[in-house]
């Protein structure tokens, strides 16, 4: 008798739907009818919607004078390995995960659980979750094209995947679909500029890079639209010439940039609403700038919807709460490592079924 036999398909989506990626690929080899249930994109795009927000940690090892391994671990927003509960958020991590590449390699962008990582010897999708990963082709003419830009997102029109490389100095940039499998040219953006400051950041939709050309002395936000593939601009905001810019985030649900002042001791997040900026948060971090940071997205029952999660230069990373002024530094799983950086994150099934195992876990 089948599983559908006792329970109707409804409920077993209702249900599923909540399990963490591990379970539901132990329950597809139940049934040809769970199988099927659970690979559907139906499923999966139900699934992550309501899959938990986490945060990845990257954290580099050194152990015995062997050469650094970077291995990651995912966190709740109650899971924080904090110096004020030093065992907490590391009891119960029983695996670290290495990176399905050599050590040396960049993040180029993180989407539904899914990382894009770039090597020497080119991109690769990769969701632990699941331990799978896509190699993804190399770009056309990229030994002939500079790279000025690389972003990766998902397309929720075509529900699809994607990655752009914008070139410096050529009229053509490329876009790579994951299931064509396939990159397309594109014209690339005007005017042409001279310097991206970092990979792209999603957001809604759309890949967002800082951007300068320093012969006009101009500077603006560069968008991309990943459905219609146009691309746009977002002036800077009008700071005095000392405040200097460090990256892009979410923040209240709004597009936002981490500003700091030289020689100050205070760094500023503002928003972009209606067309204009202004400031949220002023984080005063001691002439240490900011260049990251995370909102916690309010859960019931919880009194830290207003933590925020922050990179800092000198610091590391800290928890820090803007109404109480309070801050608590994050730490490393054990003495030999250390923490390089963070990524909002969820356990999903995208790119189930494709591309190639990733790697085996090893013991903490």
């Amino acid at each position: 008798m089948q599983t559908t036999d006792y329970l109707c398909e409804e409920l077993i989506v209702e249900i599923f739907t909540r399990l963490p990626p591990k379970s539901l690929l132990r329950f597809r080899s139940l049934s040809k009818s769970l199988y099927t249930c659970i690979s559907s994109p139906q499923f999966i795009r139900l699934h992550t919607f309501r899959s938990p927000q986490k945060i990845r940690f990257t954290h580099e090892n050194i152990d015995n004078n062997k050469i650094a391994e970077v291995v990651y671990t995912l966190h709740g927003e109650d899971e924080l390995p904090l110096c004020l509960c030093p065992k907490r958020g590391y009891i119960g991590i029983t695996t670290r995960i290495p990176f399905p590449c050599s050590n040396r390699f960049r993040t180029v962008g993180s989407c539904n659980g899914t990382f894009c990582l770039k090597t020497k010897n080119g991109l690769t999708l990769w969701n632990p979750s699941i331990r799978r990963k896509v190699r993804v082709p190399e770009c056309p003419r990229s030994s002939e094209l500079a790279l000025g830009g690389i972003g990766f997102g998902f397309d929720p029109i075509s529900d699809d995947y994607k990655i752009i490389w914008i070139s410096y100095e050529k009229d053509t940039s490329f876009v790579y679909a994951v299931k064509t499998g396939t990159w397309c040219e594109i014209t690339s953006p005007k005017p042409e500029f001279t310097y991206v400051r970092r990979e792209a950041f999603l957001f809604k939709g759309a890949l967002h890079w800082e951007v300068n050309h320093f012969d006009l002395d101009f500077s603006c936000i560069l968008t991309f639209d990943l459905s219609t593939h146009v691309f746009g601009m977002i002036p800077f905001p009008g700071l005095a010439p000392d405040w200097l810019t460090t990256t892009l985030t979410t923040i209240q649900d709004s597009l936002a940039l981490i500003c700091y002042r030289m020689n100050i001791d205070d760094s500023w997040i503002l928003v972009w609403r209606d067309a204009s900026w202004s400031v949220v948060f002023k984080l005063g971090t001691g002439k240490l700038p900011v260049d990251g940071a995370f909102q916690f997205q309010p859960q019931p029952q919880t009194t830290n919807e207003c933590n925020l999660l922050l990179s800092t230069y000198g610091e590391g990373f800290q928890i820090y709460n803007p109404k109480t002024g309070l801050r608590s530094g994050v730490l490393g799983f054990n003495a030999s490592s250390s923490l390089i950086d963070f990524w909002e994150c969820v356990e999903t099934l995208h790119l189930l079924d494709m591309g190639e195992p990733a790697c085996e876990t090893t013991q903490l």
